[in-house]
Formats: structure tokens, C-alpha cells, sequence
């Protein structure tokens, strides 16, 4: 059975600044979709962490939160899953497309 999701889940890898806890970070994508991103971050943040993201590429600025927070990845980035506060097409821009390899 496949699980029923807002959106597709996109491959994708784009540079994005976070903040979080009035502390700003870069961070990566590993896959995007219209509702939120798994993020690969350089700091572990707790479930329920308030976050603000910049994406350099379109020039926007979206509100999110930290759904859920996984280990360190072999670089010592942390995956983190994010969820937006409204989805946002326009804040991937042309970096979400709709037929792009769709993550497992």
C-alpha cells in the first residue's frame, strides 16, 4: 500500500540558510517537497523547533517547524524533517519539478 502524501517528494539539492533559535545556519536539501523538506543541518534541533528559511535562489523567506530529527548522516550533518507553515510552491521555484526523480 503507498502512503497517501500532500505532495511529491522530489531529489534535490539546494543550499538554504536556517534560522533557528536566533542562530543562522546553512544548510541542504536532500529532497523537497510543496509542504516542507527533509534538511541536512550542521546543528541537531529538537521536534517543535521554530525555524525560518531563506532560499538564496528565489530570494523568499518561509516559516517552518521541525517535525522529526534524525542521526548524523557520515559527514556529521543531521537530518532533520521540516514542515512549512502554508505550502509554498514559489519558494522552490523552478528547483521543484513536478516530474523530477521522485525520492523513495
Amino acid at each position: 500500500m503507498r502512503e497517501q502524501r500532500r505532495s511529491r517528494r522530489i531529489l534535490a539539492t539546494i543550499p538554504l540558510q536556517m534560522e533557528a533559535q536566533l542562530e543562522t545556519h546553512q544548510a541542504v536539501t536532500a529532497v523537497i517537497n510543496l509542504n516542507g523538506a527533509l534538511i541536512l543541518s550542521p546543528v541537531n534541533l529538537p521536534q517543535g523547533t521554530a525555524l525560518s528559511f531563506n532560499n538564496p535562489e528565489t530570494g523568499m523567506q518561509i516559516r517552518g517547524h521541525v517535525v522529526w530529527c534524525g542521526s548524523p548522516d557520515p559527514t556529521g550533518w543531521f537530518k532533520l524533517g521540516v514542515e512549512f507553515e502554508a505550502s509554498a510552491p514559489e519558494f522552490w521555484g523552478k528547483s521543484y519539478d513536478p516530474q523530477g526523480t521522485e525520492a523513495p
